[in-house]
């Protein structure tokens, strides 16, 4: 037991010392969370740099969704300088030959339209007339010549809509056409940020394009989704005839206050203080069992490849030094954890984490917790680390087993949306209790859940008990028999027969 402190405290002063060890410690979590925090923080407080031209391509019948669009983006968004933040350009083809052409012929249909329509609305009050005046001479002639009339007149106004029809479906699909490939020119040479199309049933279906150049821009893209949210239902409650001011009124916005009730308290509820601080947490704790197993995994590796370890044996017995090596990688680790919780004490104690009192989750029983799922993740990972850095000879051989234990260790992050929206499901709770995954899964469940997880901690650090028992016995049989082992790679029928052999 006494050679066994003294190879802990030997490794503990080493790696302790080391400057990857200092740049895991200080540098890896502030750079973790500042990638993190840093896009939630430019996609919440994104301050506009100008005026950004935002195109139109109408399509509906009225031709007003510019002017609409314009007012309404101005009455909610605008620049310090109070100029609106966004300017709206409707997207014109009238220098197009083709569509000039188009439209000299639609005005030339349209006039005969219009001259038949006159015509036939004067030739239905003269048979009006006719109807009413019963003395008029030849009244029955008169009749049966205007309705001759009006038939013919009837007839010649059909075709001459169908035709005009024709040609209003010609200049729209031409119009949305040549319309996008401007847009699409004016968006690549960055004259506008962006351009909405307008389908002809835009007020009916709702449907409206949204085109881009850059796909990050999501702050714009949410805004005129509301915005135009906010057209399309005040044009439907005009179109059921509902009073101007009342329609304010329906469309008048509201705010959330959101808040979580913890038994008797409640607090207010921050998403996105209250997701991606458990979650870094989760990567710092990757971080902590990782750096210190991977310690104790490459130097094995290079103890084993310099003959050190034949040195060591001169001075304790086999479970000595392995028993050595996991309790000083595991101080190493437990340092790291506490210097982590100083620094973090020290910064919601002077105020410098913004809104450091809504996290109701940096308390000292959470803290409590990470160091306990922390000792036992590292126990039963330093383990694991011990057994792959006895078996093989070198880190190539070992390194597929290696990642295989990292991808492991990281689903949990993966899965860390499932874990917020429903934290103590059951299949939640189920892979909690999967030894690989259960002290990062922990570490989000706690602070997330709305109740006691007092059964599912004892019953998971019951399962992450044995299951290290059982590790850490399989690793001192393999340690006994295969750390003097170089330049052979063992096969896993070995690898088991070595572990029956030993026990």
């Amino acid at each position: 037991m006494y050679n066994m402190w003294h190879v802990a405290r030997w490794e503990f002063r080493n790696r302790f010392r080391s400057r990857s060890y200092l740049f895991n410690t200080f540098i890896s979590p502030f750079i973790f969370t500042m990638l993190f925090l840093l896009p939630l923080y430019f996609s919440t407080n994104q301050q506009p740099t100008g005026v950004k031209l935002i195109g139109i391509v109408d399509m509906t019948e009225e031709k007003n969704m510019a002017d609409r669009l314009s007012s309404a983006l101005e009455r909610s968004y605008r620049l310090e300088n109070q100029l609106s933040e966004y300017g709206i350009y409707t997207i014109s083809i009238r220098n197009v030959p083709e569509y000039r052409e188009l439209q000299r012929d639609l005005k030339d249909v349209q006039a005969q339209y219009d001259s038949l329509n006159r015509l036939h609305n004067r030739i239905k009050k003269e048979r009006t007339a006719y109807f009413t005046q019963k003395k008029l001479p030849n009244r029955q002639f008169s009749l049966d010549r205007s309705y001759e009339r009006l038939r013919e007149v009837r007839e010649e106004k059909e075709l001459v809509g169908i035709e005009l029809q024709r040609y209003k479906t010609a200049m729209d699909s031409m119009y949305a056409r040549e319309a996008r490939v401007i847009a699409d020119s004016l968006i690549l040479s960055r004259v506008l940020s962006a351009y909405l199309v307008f389908s002809p049933d835009f007020v009916k279906s709702g449907r409206v394009e949204y085109h881009a150049r850059e796909t990050n821009d999501l702050l714009d893209s949410e805004r005129l989704e509301k915005t135009l949210q906010r057209l399309i239902v005040h044009s439907r409650l005009r179109a059921l005839k509902i009073e101007p001011r009342k329609v304010r009124d329906v469309m008048r916005p509201i705010h959330l206050e959101k808040y979580k009730i913890r038994g008797r308290d409640e607090e207010e509820w921050n998403v996105y203080a209250q997701f991606y601080g458990p979650l870094i947490g989760v990567f710092l704790l990757f971080i902590a069992i990782f750096s210190s197993g991977g310690y104790l995994f490459s130097g094995l590796m290079m103890e084993k490849n310099n003959r050190v370890i034949e040195v060591l044996l001169s001075y304790a017995r086999p479970l000595e030094i392995m028993g050595g090596k996991i309790l000083g990688m595991g101080a190493v680790g437990l340092t790291q954890v506490l210097i982590w919780m100083a620094i973090t004490i020290t910064l919601t104690v002077s105020g410098l984490i913004p809104g450091s009192k809504s996290l109701s989750y940096l308390n000292f029983t959470n803290g409590f917790y990470f160091i306990l799922y922390f000792s036992l993740g590292y126990l039963f990972y330093g383990a694991l680390f011990m057994t792959l850095g006895s078996i093989f000879s070198n880190e190539y051989d070992a390194q597929q087993v290696n990642q295989l234990l990292r991808m492991v260790a990281i689903f949990p992050v993966l899965l860390s949306l499932l874990v917020v929206i429903n934290p103590s499901s059951l299949w939640i709770r189920l892979l909690s209790y999967i030894p690989f995954l259960t002290p990062s899964f922990m570490i989000l469940r706690i602070p997330l859940s709305d109740q006691p997880l007092t059964t599912d901690i004892w019953i998971t650090v019951i399962i992450m008990t044995v299951a290290i028992l059982l590790t850490i016995g399989v690793a001192a049989r393999l340690f006994r028999v295969t750390m003097l082992m170089l330049g052979k790679k063992p096969t896993w029928t070995e690898v088991l027969y070595w572990i029956r052999r030993s026990a």
